[in-house]
């Protein structure tokens, strides 16, 4: 049974590894933006696709630190 309206697949299904080509069994419901780390790699990945079901690496927004450079004192 595949319920995608709602961004979630119940049923089974396998994916590689993006980094190492491990193949990982996934069972039960899978969500858009569910986590999920390679048991071989530890490479840490997310479901980018329901239909088929597809994993990229999990990707951070990038955090700013200002330049000590740039600090100007007034």
């Amino acid at each position: 049974m595949t319920r995608l309206a709602g961004r979630t697949r119940t049923r089974e299904g396998t994916v590689e590894c993006v980094d190492c080509g491990t193949r990982i069994d996934l069972i039960g419901e899978v969500k858009m933006g569910q986590g999920l780390t390679c048991p071989e790699c530890c490479t840490v990945m997310e479901i980018v696709g329901l239909d088929p079901i597809e994993v990229d690496w999990i990707y951070d927004e990038p955090e700013y630190e200002q330049d000590e450079e740039q600090e100007t004192d007034w």
